[in-house]
């Protein structure tokens, strides 16, 4: 074969792919060489001599890491010489380093220890005195470092050059004085930097909030693989648990999603989990003041109050609101109790207003994170992934290292600025019109792909006629730009192989989304890896409130509301007919409050008073309402206004399941007990359905799902045994049950584009 060559390693001959570094082929075929310096994720150097083998014709021992494969080379692991050389590294690596194991943090699952144990002479030559510093030195208020366990692999430094692209540490003074510090002039305040406490391999870097707390041997056998909550990449994590408490957070590769990397916000925002402000049990308001309740007493009282207010008012004056960070059994389940058992559709997951609606069949991303390492164009619309997804800035660039060439539009320079071909600068309420003015300039210079148009797309003859209306002068002269910067992006785009647009799902101009996917069918950028368009979402699982029809103009499944069908197959489901007509959202709602039409608001995880630009306002809207009831793990100023304040479980407290920004649904389990008498939300939700006569007969988070697959046509097939270590990507696939990285990649599915009329982008027309 073309792509592979033979090797032989102590005696036996192997084939493995051409080009691979003999430290990866070993290991692909069970054999250990061992390391310190090289990373499969970052470039090799070769700085710490751990991995020396012996190759045959060379003249001296050769490090691994560095050591591509050719066919036919000889090699030898455990040969003397290679033995010698191994014994040798670690003798002049344990010289200096201080062999305080005991209450080293990386005690028990340290590298070196094992190294040392397997590849160490067992005695050391050198008797002098070791060095000595003073200890530790903070590189930030979460990463400290002490400088004599250092065994200079420069595997932190690679990291923040190679992966992080901040380049914030680097290596001070030289030759044995050599030692990692900070850049001078910068500070070590990366979203990222948390990694390099995980990859170092020793304890020489250490994080001050797990420093001291736990030690391996008694934590091993509480390790929970989860989900992070913090952002909606999903990004796969194991909890480190010792009485009944989160000591740390670590990454646990999930390579598509996160490629093995987490964000700071992700690794050390759990402390809020044990915060003495919790909500440890139910309170209801008596003469004015919140007081303690039992469960059965808070329950009744909510049962009681709806049931009253929909004799006197009826179920168009109640309304409840699910959290964007909540599961996705806990979206479900709301959105059921208020159609299934109010008889309502006023339900949504956010009091923000939502987009208008979308020309594709479905509100998601149509690609897949790890898709855009294929794209050759990535386009970013007036996004900010370093803050709102950070991971996701992570990939975008690995990709720019792969080749791709991003084209960045609005206001900020983020960071990804600096590894942009084209920044189209413009204020943020232009940022639609400069996207329009690239599809015109795309249509203007014959750039479309006419046969996948005319095969696929519907209405772009139409949208082409327009879009050779619009004068690319008055363009420029709105925004500033020039006619050869607009030209230039839209040639870079159209030409590409495969091109990819991000755009925020919210807050964004009207036009945005609907000239980008004009964009993307007029070139066929869609249906491929790396041909892909991404509406991104900023909450934990909002793409998952989305999936579970929390909203109040979608069924589960994303199904329009007018949906003959689907509300005939969730009335079947449910025992109960689906309400008709759209709901109030979640902005409606408050106003409907303001002007005395809303009875009763219930409300899971929002504090609207405090997150809105108006409290007072909020404030005196919530304070009309009858009723209200609030769910959440700490008392808001929101729940300081509540009739009834039910305390959740935080997300580490509880099973379920998230649907990450790119339509991965992924297990999410309880690592520790809830705070007092908080429950589960899913359980608060069901017990409240079952206190209203609804059919809420569900023993687990599991059993939700199962429904879920049922109600909602793109999880069919997905069940919590199924979703495994990595999850699945809906639609699930029934040729061999995998996950769908790009919607619409059949060849038979067609587009409507959306007319240019429907952005309102008027002023740019000739």
């Amino acid at each position: 074969m073309e792509n592979t060559v033979k090797i032989t390693i102590n005696g036996r001959e192997y084939v493995v792919p051409k080009g691979m570094l003999l430290v990866d082929a070993a290991k692909s075929v069970g054999i250990e060489i061992p390391v310190f310096c090289y990373h499969p994720k970052m470039k090799p150097v070769g700085a710490c001599r751990m991995c020396l083998v012996e190759v045959e014709k060379a003249p001296k021992l050769q490090t691994a890491c560095t050591s591509p494969v050719a066919d036919g080379m000889v090699v030898r692991t455990n040969s003397p010489r290679a033995v010698a050389g191994q014994n040798a590294t670690i003798e002049f690596l344990l010289a200096n380093h201080p062999l305080d194991c005991p209450v080293c943090d990386r005690g028990g699952e340290c590298p070196l220890q094992d190294n040392t144990f397997g590849y160490g002479r067992g005695v050391s030559r050198f008797a002098e005195v070791k060095r000595h510093f003073v200890k530790p030195i903070p590189l930030s208020d979460k990463v400290l470092l002490d400088r004599e366990r250092c065994i200079m692999c420069y595997r932190c430094v690679r990291f923040t050059r190679e992966i992080a692209g901040d380049e914030t540490l680097t290596v001070l003074e030289r030759g044995s004085w050599s030692q990692i510090g900070v850049m001078e002039g910068k500070t070590f305040d990366s979203p990222f930097s948390g990694n390099t406490i995980e990859i170092c391999p020793v304890g020489a870097l250490t994080s001050s909030m797990y420093r001291f707390r736990a030690r391996p041997w008694d934590i091993d056998v509480k390790t929970v693989p989860t989900v992070c909550a913090q952002c909606p990449v999903g990004c796969n994590v194991n909890l480190t648990i010792r009485d009944d408490a989160i000591k740390r957070v670590l990454s646990r590769e999930n390579t598509p999603v996160d490629d093995g990397w987490l964000c700071d916000r992700g690794r050390f925002t759990y402390e809020f989990v044990a915060a003495p402000d919790r909500l440890t049990q139910p309170m209801i308001r008596r003469n004015g003041q919140l007081q303690p309740a039992s469960w059965s007493e808070a329950i009744a009282e909510i049962r009681d109050r709806l049931q009253e207010t929909l004799v006197k008012r009826g179920a168009a004056s109640v309304a409840g609101v699910a959290s964007g960070r909540g599961t996705n059994e806990e979206a479900y389940l709301l959105q059921k109790l208020m159609r299934s058992v109010i008889g309502t559709n006023n339900v949504d997951y956010t009091f923000r207003p939502h987009p208008a609606a979308s020309a594709l069949d479905f509100d998601a991303a149509t690609g897949s994170i790890a898709g855009l390492e294929r794209a050759n164009v990535i386009v970013l619309a007036d996004v900010n992934p370093i803050k709102e997804q950070p991971i996701l800035d992570l990939r975008l660039k690995k990709a720019v290292g792969n080749g791709a060439k991003l084209i960045v539009i609005g206001p900020d320079k983020i960071d990804l600025v600096t590894y942009a071909a084209h920044w189209l600068k413009v204020d943020r309420h232009q940022v639609g019109a400069v996207a329009l003015g690239i599809l015109a300039a795309v249509v203007q210079e014959n750039l479309t792909k006419g046969e996948f148009v005319d095969a696929r797309v519907r209405g772009a003859d139409e949208v082409m006629r327009r879009a050779r209306e619009i004068d690319l002068d008055r363009v420029c002269a709105e925004t500033g730009l020039t006619r050869e910067q607009i030209l230039a992006a839209a040639r870079l785009y159209a030409g590409a192989a495969n091109a990819s647009v991000m755009y925020r799902r919210s807050d964004r101009p009207a036009e945005l989304a609907s000239a980008l996917i004009d964009l993307s069918l007029l070139c066929g950028q869609i249906g491929r890896p790396g041909a892909a368009i991404y509406p991104l979402v900023r909450q934990t699982n909002e793409q998952g409130a989305l999936d579970m029809g929390a909203t109040p103009d979608r069924l589960p499944g994303q199904r329009t509301i007018d949906d003959s069908e689907a509300k005939a197959h969730l009335a079947d489901l449910w025992g109960r007919p689906v309400p008709e007509g759209p709901g109030l959202s979640g902005a409606d709602a408050l106003r409907a409050a303001a002007d005395g039409q809303l009875a009763a608001l219930y409300v899971i995880g929002h504090d609207p008073v405090t997150n809105s630009p108006d409290p007072e306002a909020v404030r005196s809207a919530l304070g009309k309402l009858d009723f209200l009831v609030v769910q959440d793990i700490v008392l808001t100023e929101t729940g300081k206004l509540a009739s009834v304040v039910l305390p959740g479980a935080a997300f580490v407290e509880k099973d379920g399941t998230f649907t990450n920004l790119e339509r991965r649904v992924q297990r999410l389990r309880a690592g520790t007990t809830p705070r007092g008498e908080a429950r589960p939300d899913w359980q608060i939700i069901r017990d409240l359905g079952v206190a209203l006569g609804g059919d809420f007969d569900y023993q687990s988070s599991s059993d939700v799902l199962a429904e879920i697959a049922l109600a909602a046509p793109i999880y069919r097939g997905i069940t919590t045994g199924r979703l495994r270590a990595g999850g699945l990507q809906w639609p699930r696939r029934g040729s061999d049950g995998g996950g769908t990285e790009s919607l619409y990649d059949g060849n038979d599915q067609t587009f409507t584009c959306m007319p240019i009329e429907a952005t309102g982008e008027t002023s740019v027309r000739g």
